[in-house]
This record gives structure tokens, sequence and C-alpha cells, in this order.
């Protein structure tokens, strides 16, 4: 008998609460109109007001206007072939020495499709060391792909969320079906920046275990001032395969432009590791291509005179909301808050036993109050998970549950885009009072 199309038996583990908590949001909204949202959950520069550069949007004017009208055309499926020659330039800017070719570099639509690509081809049976907390695109597709819960190694928030080299040593001595390790610097969600001495220690267990890394650098050109971002790929350099992961999104900002390119390092050192490369190359032509208009603009904009000294503006700015907002949510002594050191995320951390399932915060709104004490009702509810339900129904402010971020810590992830200084100290105080209010309450 045929029966209808059912689930994949792994969509449980497909999970991304940065975009969830938008529905819980909105369902709110919807039970209490007028309470008024404050999306601190999602890295959107442009939605909170962020300036689009003049010189971006002359140089898109300019290229939708060509009388050939070739961004609205498809490009080569693996990548529009001069911008993968200029991103080799590019890249060797970094690693002078690298042998990178254009056929190395694949253009997908935003890193997402590609970290997607990268898990999807990895042999069954094969698993890639993630950390913790992390970026939860990485996590659940490497664990949807692979039928099982992530192998994570942790984050140090001690030591400034750096990775914990003796756990990644044990993770790949504990689970020799690891092939690989994630790396994603600067920090998505805690904001860091990791040493080079750091990274070099990561790339020296890569060798002695003859595992490939991926290095996830989509946020390099957002690094504060007084802090030095160093490239993976000068420091494997024909020592470890590895795969870099770039794009155009948040540092022009153009987030809607979904465009982000994979380059392959390192291909002739293993050729396991070069089969892998290719077969991800076979999976990228199933797209036909990714989106050609911002391809084609990518080299001018970054090549642009004026882009150094707007992105350096950008950062300093961006440092100056963080600054603001670590400062505000330090004076509530149950939490620990390490400062953003690049990109624009904080994630803050309680002290352990500060909370618990007892805790609340008023909500007038019966409806709501109905809609939030089922949803905390919800067996194993994360603490923190918890705690960003009421702050919600209570302040209207969206944040993400650092759980949601594979976080041994509890806690909770905010984007430090908080641009006018007015509106900004009237949300983190209202935030600081209500959480001080919650924990307090039980």
């Amino acid at each position: 008998m045929r029966t209808t199309p059912t689930a994949h038996p792994n969509t449980e583990l497909l999970v991304y609460g940065i975009r969830e908590i938008v529905d819980v949001a909105n369902k709110i909204k919807g039970l209490d109109p007028a309470l008024e949202l404050t999306w601190e959950n999602i890295g959107d520069p442009v939605a909170k007001g962020w300036s689009v550069p003049q010189f971006l949007k002359e140089i898109l004017t300019e290229e939708i206007h060509r009388a050939d009208n070739r961004s609205f055309a498809y490009t080569h499926s693996r990548g529009n072939i001069e911008t993968r020659k200029w991103a080799v330039t590019y890249a060797k800017q970094f690693c002078p020495s690298s042998t990178l070719d254009y056929e190395d570099i694949l253009f997908t639509n935003g890193l997402g499709s590609g970290i997607a690509m990268l898990y999807q081809m990895v042999a069954p049976g094969k698993r890639i060391l993630q950390p913790s907390p992390t970026y939860p695109t990485h996590a659940s597709f490497e664990s949807f792909c692979s039928g099982n819960a992530p192998i994570f190694y942790k984050l140090d928030p001690e030591k400034g969320w750096a990775p914990d080299i003796a756990d990644i040593e044990a993770q790949l001595q504990n689970h020799p079906d690891i092939v690989g390790i994630t790396v994603i610097n600067p920090n998505n969600p805690t904001g860091t920046i990791y040493s080079q001495e750091t990274l070099e220690a990561i790339t020296r267990l890569a060798e002695k275990y003859n595992v490939m890394i991926i290095s996830d650098e989509i946020y390099f050109r957002m690094v504060f001032p007084g802090h030095t971002h160093v490239h993976m790929a000068e420091l494997a350099h024909a020592r470890v395969p590895l795969i870099v992961l770039r794009g155009l999104s948040k540092d022009i900002p153009w987030p809607g432009g979904r465009c982000g390119w994979l380059e392959f390092h390192n291909t002739d050192l293993d050729p396991a590791f070069k089969d892998y490369c290719e077969a991800v190359k076979k999976r990228v032509l199933l797209e036909v291509c990714a989106s050609t208009l911002p391809q084609m603009v990518i080299p001018t904009v970054y090549n642009h005179p004026e882009f150094n000294a707007w992105n350096q503006q950008y950062s300093t700015e961006l440092q100056t909301v963080a600054d603001s907002i670590a400062d505000t949510l330090n004076q509530i002594p149950e939490l620990t808050v390490n400062k953003t050191l690049g990109a624009f995320y904080l994630m803050p951390r309680f002290k352990q036993g500060s909370l618990n399932n007892r805790q609340t915060l008023p909500i007038t709104n019966p409806q709501v109050k109905a809609y939030i004490e089922q949803a905390v009702a919800t067996p194993n509810l994360a603490d923190d998970k918890r705690f960003t339900y009421y702050i919600l129904a209570n302040t209207g402010i969206v944040c993400v549950p650092a759980s949601d971020f594979f976080s041994p810590y509890p806690g909770f992830r905010l984007t430090t885009l908080s641009r006018n200084p007015e509106e900004r100290k009237k949300t983190y105080e209202r935030f600081a009072e209500a959480t001080k209010a919650y924990l307090g309450s039980g």
C-alpha cells in the first residue's frame, strides 16, 4: 500500500533558535498588538538602522544599467569565473604563499547554503567536531546529516571564550570518526576573536590527528580597533587540509545579498580531502548558480577606495555600541559579560545557581500570560529559554537563549546593533530591570 510522504527522521536535529524565537514573538504580538517588539536577536545591521554606504548603491546602480544585462543572467555554476579569480588574489593578501586556484573557489547563496553542502558531502559515519557554544547552522546541519547529536569541544568563557585545546584533543581521541574541526573566528555567538597562539594549537592538533579544518571567517573584516584577526590559511599553509568560509554580508552591510564563498586550501596534501572537495563541487552544480548580481560587484566593492575607511568607522562605532551594552548588563551581579571584540554579538551568562524554573515576570495580557505559561511548561525546557520567554512577554525585547547555541552555560545572545543612543539606553535599562526582577522572583 502506498502512503503519503513523511518527514525525514532527522528533522528534530534541525534547530535554529535565532529565527524560532521570531515565531514566538509574532504569536505574542498577535495576542497583544499594543506590545512593542525590540528585535535584538537577528544580526541585520540594515534593519537596525545602519547606513548602506553610498558607494555600494552607486556600484549596484552602474551594474544593473550595463548594456549587456549580465547580472540578470545565470553565471557559472561554481561562481563567476572572474570573481573567483579575484577571490584568489584577495585570499593571497592574507597568505601570499598560498597555492589556491580559482577552481578551488565555490560561490553559494549565502554561507548557510555553503555550510549545508559541506556537511551533506561528508562520508557516512564521519563527523565534524563543533564548538560549544556555536552558530546553530553548523552544528544542526552536521547533526542532521550524520543522524546523531553533535560532538562538541568547549569554548572557555573564563578565558574570553577561547577554544579549550585540551578538550579538542580529548574529543579527537575519543571519537576516531572525526575527520574535521569547525572553527568560527571572529566568533558568532560570543563576539570574541582567537589569538594566533590558539589557532596555531588547533592547527597542530589537525596535523597530529590528520583531520581538516573548516574555518568560518565571515566576520573577518569586522574586528574592533586594538584587535587583530589571524587568518587560518596563513597558519595552515602546506600543513593541514583547510576550507575557509567568507562572504558578502554584514560588513558592507548587505545581508540580503546572500553571497558567500568557500576556499579549498591545500588540496594536494591528502587524496581523500581532494576527493571530498570534488564532491562538494559536484553538489554545487545542482544549485544551477548562486545569485549573479552580488558576484558581479564584489570585486568592485572590496577594492573601492572608500571601503577601508568606511569599514574602520563602522567597526569603531560598533565597538562603542557593544561596550555600552556590556557596561549596562555588567551591573547585574548574577551576570558575567565578556566584551565583544569583533562582529556584533554578545553572550552574557548567568552565574551558577542564578536561574531556576520557578522564576517569572508579570504579564498583564491574560492571553499572552496563558500562552507563555503553556510554553514554559514544555518538558525539559532550558532555564535560559524560560528566561527569554518571560523577558519577551514582559518587555517586548527579543533575545535568544544561549542553550539554542548549544551552550553549556545558561545565558543569552544579543546583537549589539542598537544604534540610537537614547533608544539603546532605554532598551537595556528596561532589560536590566526586568532581569533583576526575574532573578529575584523565585
